[in-house]
């Protein structure tokens, strides 16, 4: 896809008008100090969100109409298409488990992804599949083979996951997402490490990080395995000379942790709101209102299970605006 800066000229007018509607962190922090799930619902309901939805369904209304308004607005909508792929594969996923089980995906699938869940519905088994994103739909068959062979259902987890990022590394186009992606996935192999370095994995843990490793971004597999060998001195190592090394602390919370790397990602979309035009901007609104949502849920999900205020703010992650 060529991509012109200036082609972008009316989509980032019209999407900077939109960024007005993001609801801030700060506001989230305000609301989690109200006494219901109902009560937050009713506040969000002027930056979009619906009440009549119910606190499982407002955030998934919102970033459909979210990806709706910015396909109108951009020239090429091929551009934004890559962001819907995370739920195709979570759809694919939830498909081929439930196939396994002998059960339905009702209610289990997300209407975000490039495939529609009537197409879903209404297409057999080798149709569907044929309409996925290209690695996604191959590796299901090597997942299906791994599976077989070791009964251990995260083997379908670890090929469509890994399918999944080199979808969208092949569909990326624009320099601003492609970096956003790397690093991603830099994060979510740390994370990885991380995990399986606090599990006292052993042996099984470098097995499964050669498994479950993504294919893509600066940090490689063998820097990562040599890392979960040395513990987390040979991860601080491995990070003090990347732009990672402020996320990652020794002996800190893995919720901590996986904040802070949710927060970079955060920081790098920022950089967007300097730009006059360009694909950075619409590209920026859509993740940034992905991460609204999920303070979202983290707040109403907060709230319904009873956590108080001051947890739910020290879960909550950092908003663009």
């Amino acid at each position: 896809m060529r991509y012109d800066p200036a082609d972008y000229l009316y989509a980032s007018a019209r999407i900077r008008a939109l960024e007005s509607r993001l609801v801030s962190r700060e506001r989230l922090l305000q609301l989690s100090e109200l006494s219901s799930a109902d009560e937050i619902l009713t506040a969000l309901a002027e930056y979009g969100f619906s009440k009549e939805l119910g606190a499982d369904e407002a955030p998934d209304d919102m970033m459909r109409s979210t990806f709706a308004a910015v396909s109108d607005a951009v020239p090429q909508a091929e551009l934004i298409r890559f962001l819907r792929y995370p739920y195709d594969c979570h759809n694919l996923k939830t498909i081929e488990k439930c196939r396994l089980k002998g059960v339905q995906p009702d209610g289990l699938l997300i209407d975000l992804g490039t495939v529609s869940l009537e197409n879903l519905q209404t297409y057999q088994e080798n149709e569907h599949l044929s309409l996925f994103p290209t690695h996604m739909a191959a590796a299901l068959t090597a997942a299906r083979e791994s599976y077989q062979r070791t009964g251990d259902p995260r083997e379908i987890d670890f090929a469509l996951d890994k399918a999944l990022y080199e979808d969208m590394l092949a569909a990326t186009t624009v320099p601003f997402a492609r970096d956003w992606l790397l690093a991603k996935a830099d994060l979510a192999n740390l994370m990885l490490c991380l995990r399986l370095m606090r599990m006292q994995s052993g042996e099984i843990g470098k097995s499964a990080l050669h498994r479950a490793a993504l294919p893509i971004g600066s940090l490689t597999e063998a820097q990562l395995a040599s890392a979960l060998e040395e513990g987390e001195n040979g991860l601080e190592e491995l990070l003090k000379s990347t732009p990672y090394a402020d996320i990652f602390e020794k002996g800190a919370p893995f919720s901590q942790i996986e904040k802070a790397a949710d927060d970079y990602l955060t920081a790098r979309l920022r950089t967007a709101r300097s730009v006059i035009y360009g694909a950075e901007v619409p590209l920026a609104y859509l993740l940034a209102t992905e991460t609204v949502c999920k303070n979202v849920r983290i707040l109403l999900t907060g709230k319904r299970a009873g956590l108080s205020p001051d947890i739910i703010k020290e879960r909550m992650r950092a908003c663009y605006v």
